[in-house]
């Protein structure tokens, strides 16, 4: 597996999955309720479905596999930086 494949989720992070500069889907993993949430939307309007797992680990797991599948299929995958909110 690439190290650039790895991801080690220790916050709320997204990514942008695009193939032949297409969009395919934004990956998002946050943490809540002692939960971790991974959803996957096509578009801003779609919520995407989510999948909870009890640990972190169980997450970063699934990730890991996800993120390499991607991978395999010929796409890019950047994480998605937001931008700081100014005062």
């Amino acid at each position: 597996m690439s190290a650039a494949i790895q991801l080690d989720v220790a916050q709320d992070a997204s990514w942008r999955i695009t193939r032949d500069g297409d969009l395919v889907t934004t990956i998002a993993v946050r943490q809540q309720h002692g939960e971790t949430i991974v959803s996957a939307a096509a578009d801003a309007s779609d919520p995407g479905r989510p999948v909870r797992f009890a640990s972190l680990q169980a997450a970063d797991a699934f990730l890991s596999d996800l993120m390499t599948s991607f991978s395999y299929l010929g796409c890019d995958i950047a994480p998605v930086v937001e931008a700081a909110a100014t005062a």
